[in-house]
Protein backbone atom coordinates (compact mmCIF):
# COMPACT_ATOMS: atom_id res chain seq x y z
CA UNK A 1 0.00 0.00 0.00
CA UNK A 2 1.13 3.33 -1.02
CA UNK A 3 1.07 6.67 1.81
CA UNK A 4 -1.72 8.18 -0.21
CA UNK A 5 -3.90 4.66 -0.13
CA UNK A 6 -2.87 4.16 3.55
CA UNK A 7 -3.75 7.85 4.40
CA UNK A 8 -7.10 7.70 3.04
CA UNK A 9 -7.72 4.20 4.66
CA UNK A 10 -6.80 6.07 8.03
CA UNK A 11 -8.90 9.20 7.34
CA UNK A 12 -12.08 6.63 6.94
CA UNK A 13 -11.09 4.53 9.78
CA UNK A 14 -11.34 8.17 11.91
CA UNK A 15 -14.20 9.04 10.46
CA UNK A 16 -15.81 5.95 11.22
CA UNK A 17 -14.73 5.98 14.48
CA UNK A 18 -15.50 9.27 15.02
CA UNK A 19 -19.14 8.52 14.39
CA UNK A 20 -19.54 5.09 15.62
CA UNK A 21 -18.25 6.79 18.88
CA UNK A 22 -21.01 9.96 18.47
CA UNK A 23 -23.99 7.45 18.32
CA UNK A 24 -22.78 5.18 21.24
CA UNK A 25 -22.57 8.31 23.35
CA UNK A 26 -25.67 9.87 21.98
CA UNK A 27 -27.76 6.45 22.64
CA UNK A 28 -25.47 5.92 26.21
CA UNK A 29 -27.00 9.49 27.72
CA UNK A 30 -30.42 8.74 26.84
CA UNK A 31 -30.87 5.03 28.20
CA UNK A 32 -28.68 5.97 31.11
CA UNK A 33 -30.94 8.77 32.56
CA UNK A 34 -34.20 6.80 32.24
CA UNK A 35 -36.73 9.39 31.19
CA UNK A 36 -39.01 8.95 28.96
CA UNK A 37 -39.03 11.65 26.19
CA UNK A 38 -42.67 11.26 24.56
CA UNK A 39 -45.75 11.55 25.78
CA UNK A 40 -47.61 9.08 27.61
CA UNK A 41 -51.57 9.23 26.98
CA UNK A 42 -51.81 6.71 30.77
CA UNK A 43 -50.96 9.82 32.87
CA UNK A 44 -52.73 10.48 36.34
CA UNK A 45 -55.95 12.31 35.98
CA UNK A 46 -56.63 15.30 37.55
CA UNK A 47 -58.81 13.67 40.21
CA UNK A 48 -55.82 11.83 41.48
CA UNK A 49 -53.21 14.45 41.20
CA UNK A 50 -55.96 16.64 43.50
CA UNK A 51 -56.21 14.23 46.46
CA UNK A 52 -52.49 12.44 46.41
CA UNK A 53 -49.86 14.24 48.03
CA UNK A 54 -46.75 14.78 45.93
CA UNK A 55 -43.48 13.23 46.63
CA UNK A 56 -40.87 15.63 45.35
CA UNK A 57 -37.20 14.51 43.34
CA UNK A 58 -35.27 16.56 41.27
CA UNK A 59 -37.31 19.82 41.91
CA UNK A 60 -40.77 18.49 40.60
CA UNK A 61 -43.39 17.28 41.79
CA UNK A 62 -43.70 13.19 41.30
CA UNK A 63 -46.70 11.06 41.61
CA UNK A 64 -46.90 7.10 41.69
CA UNK A 65 -49.63 5.89 39.57
CA UNK A 66 -49.82 2.94 37.28
CA UNK A 67 -46.81 1.63 38.58
CA UNK A 68 -44.87 4.08 37.50
CA UNK A 69 -43.61 7.69 38.46
CA UNK A 70 -44.94 10.46 36.79
CA UNK A 71 -44.11 14.47 36.57
CA UNK A 72 -45.36 16.97 35.02
CA UNK A 73 -42.90 18.69 32.00
CA UNK A 74 -44.02 22.14 30.32
CA UNK A 75 -47.74 21.33 29.58
CA UNK A 76 -47.04 17.61 29.47
CA UNK A 77 -46.38 14.22 31.49
CA UNK A 78 -43.35 12.41 31.83
CA UNK A 79 -42.26 9.41 33.63
CA UNK A 80 -38.90 7.32 34.46
CA UNK A 81 -38.80 4.52 32.55
CA UNK A 82 -36.50 3.53 35.14
CA UNK A 83 -37.99 4.08 38.80
CA UNK A 84 -35.10 6.16 40.35
CA UNK A 85 -33.17 4.82 43.20
CA UNK A 86 -34.17 7.96 45.80
CA UNK A 87 -37.97 7.62 44.83
CA UNK A 88 -38.12 3.81 45.11
CA UNK A 89 -36.97 3.94 48.68
CA UNK A 90 -39.74 6.83 49.48
CA UNK A 91 -42.45 4.41 48.12
CA UNK A 92 -41.24 1.34 49.94
CA UNK A 93 -41.20 3.38 53.09
CA UNK A 94 -44.26 4.99 52.90
CA UNK A 95 -47.03 4.95 50.09
CA UNK A 96 -48.01 9.02 48.89
CA UNK A 97 -50.61 9.79 50.73
CA UNK A 98 -54.05 10.18 49.50
CA UNK A 99 -56.65 11.92 50.52
CA UNK A 100 -60.79 11.57 50.25
CA UNK A 101 -62.43 14.94 50.26
CA UNK A 102 -65.80 13.20 48.71
CA UNK A 103 -68.51 13.48 51.54
CA UNK A 104 -69.72 10.16 53.76
CA UNK A 105 -72.01 7.97 52.75
CA UNK A 106 -72.96 6.60 55.90
CA UNK A 107 -75.03 7.80 58.87
CA UNK A 108 -75.85 11.57 58.91
CA UNK A 109 -73.65 13.42 60.98
CA UNK A 110 -74.91 14.51 64.27
CA UNK A 111 -76.22 17.69 64.92
CA UNK A 112 -73.90 20.10 67.22
CA UNK A 113 -74.12 18.86 70.85
CA UNK A 114 -75.83 21.67 72.76
CA UNK A 115 -73.13 23.18 75.77
CA UNK A 116 -75.21 25.38 78.32
CA UNK A 117 -73.88 28.42 77.09
CA UNK A 118 -75.57 31.81 76.01
CA UNK A 119 -79.35 31.43 77.00
CA UNK A 120 -80.93 34.23 75.16
CA UNK A 121 -83.68 31.88 73.74
CA UNK A 122 -84.94 30.68 77.12
CA UNK A 123 -86.62 32.86 79.67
Amino acid sequence: MNGAARMGLLRRTTYAAILASAIVATTACEVGVGYSNGYDSDYPPDAYIGTTEPIYFEGRANYWYGGRWYYRNGGGWNHYDREPPALYQRRVQAPPMRRNFEPSRGRAAAPPARTGGWRGDRR
